[in-house]
């Protein structure tokens, strides 16, 4: 009965020491993995957000374009996008009857290479300024940097963290993401290093 009694109380101690430092430090490195997952999940989804930002900006300039011609209650003969190579905005210009009426966005993206692509994947021409010119009602835009050209392909870093492409067909004038492979294939061809 004693016997019993021992074996019993030994049955019921507490963990030791070296088993709770065991225990502290393997949940010490699951709550550094899981953090240091959620970091680059924040990163990626913020990425998503200012390129998913672009894409809906432009979209919303070039609906309003094909449904009005005025812009802050004024009439406009064309809408202008204005994009600069190594700066941080894309500039709205509409010329209005009685003056011009300039509305910028702003986010956080660089354009890292802005240029002029005739062709698919021939070596792309890299400009500094590109004007794209819209008028009201109209799929169809001019895209101009000193002559007219067929497409526009545009590389913009976000956040310094992540490269994407866009590209703009003059025959539509919309603004596309580009396919992850044609993205490294125009990166390869400008001479742009992955980040």
């Amino acid at each position: 009965m004693i016997k019993d009694r021992r074996n019993q109380n030994m049955s019921h101690k507490a963990f030791t020491l070296i088993e709770m430092m065991i225990v502290l430090i393997i949940m010490g490195i699951m709550l550094m993995f899981t953090v240091s997952l959620s970091g680059s999940q924040i990163r990626k989804v913020k990425n998503k957000a200012v390129k998913e930002s672009i894409l809906a900006e432009m979209q919303t300039r070039y609906s309003r374009n094909l449904w009005s011609s005025s812009f802050a209650w004024k009439i406009y003969s064309t809408m202008e996008v204005k994009l600069k190579n190594e700066t941080n905005n894309i500039n709205f210009t509409y010329n209005v009857k009685d003056g011009d009426i300039e509305n910028s966005f702003y986010d956080h993206f660089e354009i890292k290479y802005l240029g002029i692509n005739y062709e698919a994947w021939k070596e792309p021409i890299k400009y500094t300024d590109v004007t794209l010119k819209y008028l009201p009602y109209k799929i169809s835009c001019q895209i101009w940097e000193s002559d007219e050209n067929k497409n526009l392909v545009i590389i913009t870093s976000v956040n310094d963290n992540k490269d994407y492409c866009f590209e703009i067909k003059q025959k539509n004038c919309r603004l596309t993401e580009m396919s992850e492979e044609n993205c490294n294939k125009l990166k390869n061809d400008a001479r742009i290093d992955n980040n």
